[in-house]
């Protein structure tokens, strides 16, 4: 979502506004497309997503995804000012709200569970 509201900001923008802001070696490769990156440029991998098919040790790491990517969403919005980004981007920041809370809600079960 955040690509694509990147891409909604960018889409009418020239070459020259491009170069000017830096992204013209990103539309080289990508046009108005964003690669998966992080705020330091370093594209997104899945080597660092662990499973340990354990349940409890594996909600907790989606409950701490979760918690991280709340935390991102929460300093983009401290960015702008621009309600046209800070509708989508509270929308995510509640969406996180309401995964960690399932997730922790299942932790709980199976907790009692005694796994």
């Amino acid at each position: 979502m955040i690509s694509t509201m990147i891409n909604q900001l960018t889409k009418k923008a020239t070459i020259e506004e491009l170069k000017a802001a830096g992204l013209d070696t990103n539309y080289a490769g990508n046009n108005k497309g964003l690669q998966p990156v992080n705020a330091n440029g370093i594209n997104f991998t899945t080597a660092y997503i662990s499973v340990t098919g354990h349940p409890l040790a594996d909600l907790q790491e989606d409950m701490a995804a979760e918690e991280k990517a709340k935390v991102v969403y929460e300093n983009l919005m401290d960015l702008t000012k621009d309600p046209d980004l800070l509708a989508p981007l509270s929308f995510l920041r509640q969406r996180e709200v309401v995964h960690f809370n399932r997730f922790k809600t299942l932790y709980e079960e199976y907790k009692k569970m005694g796994y």
